[in-house]
């Protein structure tokens, strides 16, 4: 959120839409710090609209972000959220299509993990499946670059690039397991995974405890004139 604040004014700012509301954590912030922008948000999960709800009022649609275009007016918004979302989906069709929501000078902001994230896990994994089945399961961008070439062919200007990295531990597979169902970056191929396959994952020799780092990246970027 450091960028949106730093770059995107409070009064430039009247509609903003969060292209994966989930649990409304995103939109908590947007109205804590544009307390006047009319809030509006898209999610496939019922369940996830019903909690973000709860803690605040928002325009919600429950639908496929896939079909935002049929739910909102082109050019009528002036900061589009897409936070977490490009793993699960067409990264580079999605922004060029939901980019027509904005009005000129208004900005985008994607907030992604990248395929450069857990890269130990990832390797383990391969010994246990096939690279192409672990990349059709995990959409996330190959990188940063990958990111911005989303914006740059939707016709958007980068404003701001940022790299996050974190530290990772995991006790034992249990842990590993627990972690990537409930944060959802291993569900897309953990959920895919029959009970031999987890089998034999869980009773690989020295790989727990198992140390790993976490990337992710931040892209703003704004419409032009």
């Amino acid at each position: 959120m450091e960028q949106i604040s730093k770059h995107v004014t409070a009064d430039q700012t009247q509609n903003v839409l969060d292209l994966a509301v989930g649990t409304g954590e995103s939109l908590i912030a947007i109205e804590k710090n544009y307390p006047n922008a009319a809030l509006h948000g898209i999610d496939l999960s019922g369940e996830m609209l019903r909690i973000a709800k709860a803690k605040l009022g928002f325009h919600a649609v429950h639908d496929d972000v896939a079909n935002t275009l049929q739910h909102f007016s082109l050019e009528s918004m002036n900061l589009i959220l897409m936070h977490f979302l490009t793993t699960f989906i067409d990264g580079e069709d999605i922004v060029a299509r939901t980019a027509k929501l904005l009005q000129a000078k208004g900005y985008y902001s994607i907030v992604s993990s990248t395929f450069q994230a857990f890269p130990r896990v990832y390797s383990l994994a391969r010994t246990v499946l096939p690279d192409q089945f672990i990349r059709d399961k995990n959409r996330a961008p190959e990188d940063a670059d990958t990111i911005v070439s989303f914006c740059a062919k939707a016709g958007l200007d980068v404003v701001a690039v940022e790299h996050f990295t974190k530290e990772v531990r995991f006790a034992n597979f249990d842990d590993f397991y627990s972690f990537g169902l409930n944060s959802g970056f291993f569900a897309h191929v953990l959920c895919h995974l029959d009970v031999s396959q987890l089998a034999t994952f869980s009773r690989m020799e020295g790989v727990f405890p198992l140390t790993d780092h976490y990337r992710a990246c931040a892209v703003l970027a704004r419409l032009p004139e």
